[in-house]
C-alpha cells in the first residue's frame, strides 16, 4: 500500500512540473510576440489597431501611382490588405489595388476597387489569403492631388 501511494505521489508530481513547464511555455511564447508601436503595454495586437499612416501623393496628371517602397505582408495579424482613406484628394473616384512583387520577379496585381469620397473613414478590403512576408505596393489610379490613409495587412 505505501508502495501505491508513493508511485501516485510520483506521478501527480510529474503532472503538476509537465502543466507547469506548459504554463511557463505560454507565458514565453506569449511574452516573444513583437509589439507595435503604439499598442497598449500588453495589449493584444489587433489588425486595424496595427495600421500605419500613409501619404499617397498623387500628383495632378491622374495617371497610375504605386507607393512603397515595398511595404511587406505582416505576420498573421490581418491575413487580408486593408486600406481606410482618412483625407480625400480630389473630387474624382479613385481607383485602388494591391501588386505583388515575388521573390523569383514579376508582378501581379489584383483588380482595381473604385472608392469614393463618401468611402472616407471605411476600411475596405484590398487583397484576402495575403501570405505573411510577401512583397507588395499600392497602386491608384485615376485620381489626383494627396490623399492619406490607414494601411493594414
Amino acid at each position: 500500500m505505501h508502495e501505491i501511494t508513493r508511485r501516485i505521489a510520483v506521478l501527480t508530481g510529474g503532472l503538476a512540473l509537465v502543466t507547469g513547464a506548459m504554463s511557463s511555455a505560454s507565458v514565453s511564447a506569449a511574452a516573444s510576440v513583437p509589439e507595435r508601436s503604439g499598442a497598449a503595454s500588453g495589449a493584444a495586437v489587433t489588425c486595424y489597431g496595427s495600421a500605419t499612416s500613409e501619404t499617397f501623393n498623387m500628383g495632378t496628371d491622374e495617371a497610375e501611382h504605386s507607393f512603397g517602397p515595398y511595404y511587406t505582408a505582416r505576420p498573421k495579424i490581418c491575413g487580408d490588405i486593408n486600406l481606410k482613406i482618412t483625407q480625400w484628394g480630389s473630387a474624382n473616384p479613385l481607383r485602388v489595388r494591391v501588386c505583388f512583387h515575388p521573390t523569383g520577379g514579376g508582378k501581379e496585381c489584383t483588380k482595381y476597387k473604385s472608392f469614393a469620397k463618401s468611402d472616407v473613414g471605411k476600411w475596405r478590403v484590398l487583397a484576402t489569403d495575403v501570405i505573411p512576408g510577401t512583397k507588395y505596393r499600392v497602386s491608384m489610379d485615376y485620381a489626383s492631388h494627396v490623399f492619406k490613409g490607414k494601411l493594414a495587412d
